[in-house]
């Protein structure tokens, strides 16, 4: 179905990203290529749906074929009939406002009869659950939600290949169950399909192979069975996610003495000409050097209560104190530091180095002692455009410092990341607790909650509905409580479980 042989390629004149890579896809078959971040996954995805060469401009080596047909052959527009994409970014493949035009988009440019379209629309909005936000704005829709979107609209496309880049990056448990239901569909209905991922559990039933990259190069092949009796510690080696929803690290850290940081009281939120309310009547205590989860359904409300807290979004009532005093929005942005999914709209000068230190009159020691602490020194001069997304966190982190900020919250630090780098994000997370500061986590990552986090908070249709110390949980406990599923105590229940 998809060949390549001997390909190699490289940015404009730049390092080689891939190296001598061989890879026979047969049709029917589900791969997921995993690896280090920078090891080269999205670089190859890029090739085998069609981006390179005909959009991201670079040298490329040997063949690539599809059918026995290069790829050369096919302009971009017939490549995307044969191969459909998910992007690991899915705002970056919108083209239209609306949910449902999104949907239907590529197909309406293809010319299909508008019969065809309305039949298939439906059916895929039952299989993904959309019909709740069909007539939503794109844009308004929580990271989640956009991501299901995603896959909704490739689903509607039937292409014979999908390849998706990190689909459940950005997905809660219930609804990483629904893409594994997804795919396990698609693959009865013969499709071929290349999953590039980190998070390899909720794959384990359905690929065939684990393809392992580093270096850009394929460096080794798994069976599913392979993995999952692979011992813990060579799994860290690997800088891999664990295989299996069944077993985790948990944190070993003290519970902090309950001096209370921030309080909220009887806080409600509901967005200009909305009906129902975001967030109604949410109260809680955070405390100093805690580490707290917030969790919820894809929007349940969670980067909503994020932004009012530090002043972006306007309470309709309700009352927000740090350290005891009552704060107004204005005065809440001084001690409260927001590290955003994506932080490039967070940083606005052009190098490391100017970004500490822009509005500061701090000592230029202070900001070089928090560069070599979060590792950043040796990236001083460089453009934080040119910094991974990891680079890029740990530098918005290090402008939170120098801003005396003593409320830390950080929107799905982990998304997107491998094993390595989740453990490097756990650590950083303890640095800041220690700092006399609370640091409060929006995640649907289970292993973030269990490896770094003293306390889950749980937001339930804009409720708190569930406030629990994390000693009191098992790892599974855990995996159950995210997964929002009823039942017995160290019992097994879901499929992802498996």
């Amino acid at each position: 179905m998809i060949t390549l042989q001997n390909v190699q390629f490289e940015y404009q004149a730049g390092k080689h990203l891939l190296q001598n890579i061989n890879l026979h896809i047969k049709k029917g078959e589900c791969v997921c290529i995993t690896g280090p971040s920078g090891s080269g996954k999205t670089t190859l995805g890029r090739i085998l749906n069609g981006l390179i060469p005909h959009f991201y401009e670079g040298y490329v080596t040997g063949s690539v074929t599809i059918e026995g047909q290069a790829i050369q052959t096919f302009p971009i527009w017939e490549w995307s009939k044969k191969v459909g994409s998910v992007f690991q970014d899915p705002k970056s493949q919108f083209f239209t406002s609306i949910v449902q035009d999104e949907l239907v988009f590529e197909l309406e440019n293809y010319g299909i009869e508008r019969p065809i379209i309305q039949q298939r629309l439906e059916e895929v909005i039952v299989q993904t659950n959309l019909q709740p936000i069909r007539h939503k704005n794109v844009m308004s829709l929580s990271s989640g939600q956009k991501q299901k979107v995603a896959i909704a609209a490739t689903q509607l496309i039937e292409p014979p290949i999908f390849v998706m880049d990190e689909p459940s990056a950005n997905l809660d448990l219930p609804a990483t169950q629904m893409l594994q239901d997804e795919l396990v569909a698609l693959k009865r209905q013969g499709k071929t399909i290349v999953v590039i991922e980190h998070r390899l559990y909720y794959l384990m039933d359905i690929v065939d192979r684990i393809i392992y990259m580093e270096n850009g190069q394929i460096t080794k092949v798994f069976t599913p069975n392979e993995l999952r009796n692979m011992p813990y510690h060579n799994i860290q080696q690997l800088g891999l996610r664990l295989p299996s929803l069944q077993t985790g690290k948990m944190n070993t850290w003290p519970l902090p003495k309950p001096k209370p940081k921030m309080r909220i009281k009887n806080l409600s939120v509901r967005h200009s000409k909305a009906k129902n309310f975001v967030l109604k009547n949410v109260n809680l205590t955070l405390y100093t050097h805690e580490v707290t989860a917030l969790i919820g359904e894809n929007g349940a409300g969670k980067t909503t209560l994020a932004r009012t807290l530090i002043g972006l979004t306007k309470e309709k009532s309700g009352k927000i104190f740090v350290d005891g005093h009552p704060l107004n929005r204005k005065q809440r942005m001084h001690h409260i530091w927001f590290v955003m999914q994506d932080t490039v709209y967070q940083l606005f000068t052009d190098s490391v180095w100017n970004e500490v230190m822009l509005n500061q009159q701090e000592s230029e020691e202070e900001a070089s002692r928090l560069l070599n602490e979060l590792d950043l020194w040796h990236l001083k001069d460089h453009h934080p455009a040119t910094l991974s997304g990891g680079e890029k966190q740990r530098l918005v982190l290090a402008i939170g410092l120098m801003q005396k900020a003593s409320i830390f919250i950080l929107d799905e630090p982990t998304s997107g990341l491998d094993g390595m780098n989740l453990q490097r994000v756990i650590n950083i997370i303890h640095q800041l607790s220690r700092r006399c500061c609370h640091v409060l986590v929006i995640t649907h990552d289970h292993e973030l909650v269990a490896g770094a986090c003293q306390r889950i908070l749980q937001l339930e249709n804009g409720s708190i509905t569930k406030d629990i110390a994390t000693n009191e949980l098992s790892f599974q406990d855990i995996v159950h409580l995210m997964a929002k599923v009823e039942h017995k105590k160290g019992s097994v229940p879901v499929t992802l479980m498996h």
